[in-house]
């Protein structure tokens, strides 16, 4: 940035990069252009835009609430928009970290695969002390901050822009109180409830974090059942032999019914799950309606169809009205 285009954004929102000590946006303050010298400006920090490399991590919090002056070849005008608070952001940029951290494990745990392959034709035994990751992403968390926007509570991704919107929200949250992660469903507006029933209240711009599970179409799949209808199909598959760990396919209908169909109020349809494990393979039909009411208890069927390669049948029911049922 010229010193003319740094002097018009004075009060505006701009990148320091400071280095292995990372990248940081806040405030410009004051700019210096002394005569034939290089300019310098003033910046008082509000966030973290880029993690700095480890050794200097500790150099965070002393940047929190601070001016800071660096020559103007360090300082640039942001091309998205910076506006979480400190904490969020220090949150978010080592979530981005971690995540590309994870993404070049996984290629390379790839690469170390295919080379094992390739050197076995040549009668050679390859051992790596890189563990496979089993769930890969699966132990990762999507971090939020929540905000209001035309007065509905809302989620916003900071990395990405995503934005989710809490009423109605079927997803399990996370908030940080007291210095642990609590488990809470959104009640209304900025308040949670716990397992217990207890309430928090949250601030805007506070952070959420949601397992990056609950995105996965079968956890979606679960969460649209009634309790009886969830523990049913867990326990069923269960007894059958497999785990939510072997599915291999989830055709959820009665999500895309909810998302695609604006005003109805009956949905009707059949969702399709394939799991497999040690050369066998279960196949769920879940057979499932759903009538809205307005002054009275919604109308909820489920039936879940269960049949395996080798023979075995299994058939589970749950309606609003009556009593789950089994055959065998």
């Amino acid at each position: 940035m010229k010193r003319l285009e740094a002097t018009k954004n004075i009060g505006n929102t701009v990148l320091v990069n400071i280095g292995s000590e990372g990248i940081y946006y806040g405030t410009l303050e004051e700019v210096f252009t002394p005569p034939k010298k290089i300019w310098s400006g003033q910046v008082f920090i509000l966030g973290v835009a880029e993690a700095p490399d480890i050794e200097k991590a500790d150099t965070i919090k002393q940047k929190k609430d601070s001016s800071i002056v660096v020559t103007g070849s360090k300082i640039t005008l942001p091309d998205k928009t910076w506006n979480m608070d400190f904490n969020t952001s220090v949150i978010a940029a080592i979530q981005t970290l971690i995540d590309d951290f994870d993404e070049k494990i996984n290629d390379y745990t790839q690469l170390i695969s295919k080379w094992k392959e390739i050197g076995s034709y040549y009668g050679e035994t390859y051992e790596s002390d890189v563990t496979t990751p089993e769930h890969g992403h699966k132990d990762q968390y999507v971090y939020y901050y929540i905000d209001k926007k035309d007065g509905h509570p809302f989620l916003y991704e900071p990395t990405y822009g995503d934005e989710l919107e809490l009423e109605g929200c079927p997803f399990e949250f996370e908030i940080h109180k007291s210095g642990k992660w609590i488990n809470v469903s959104h009640d209304h507006g900025f308040t949670f409830k716990d397992e217990k029933g207890k309430s928090y209240s949250l601030h805007q711009n506070e952070t959420i974090r949601v397992h990056q599970e609950q995105f996965q179409p079968f956890t979606i799949l679960l969460n649209e059942l009634e309790h009886p209808a969830r523990k049913s199909i867990l326990e069923d598959i269960e007894v059958l032999g497999f785990t939510r760990d072997d599915l291999l396919h989830c055709h959820n209908r009665l999500l895309y019914e909810l998302l695609q169909s604006e005003g109805s109020s009956s949905f009707k349809g059949v969702n399709f799950l394939t799991f497999q494990k040690s050369g066998r393979t279960l196949i769920v039909q879940h057979h499932y309606e759903r009538i809205l009411k307005a002054e009275s208890q919604d109308y909820v069927y489920d039936r879940f169809e269960y049949t395996t390669d080798n023979g075995e049948r299994r058939i589970s029911t749950y309606t609003s009205a009556y009593s789950k049922d089994h055959e065998s």
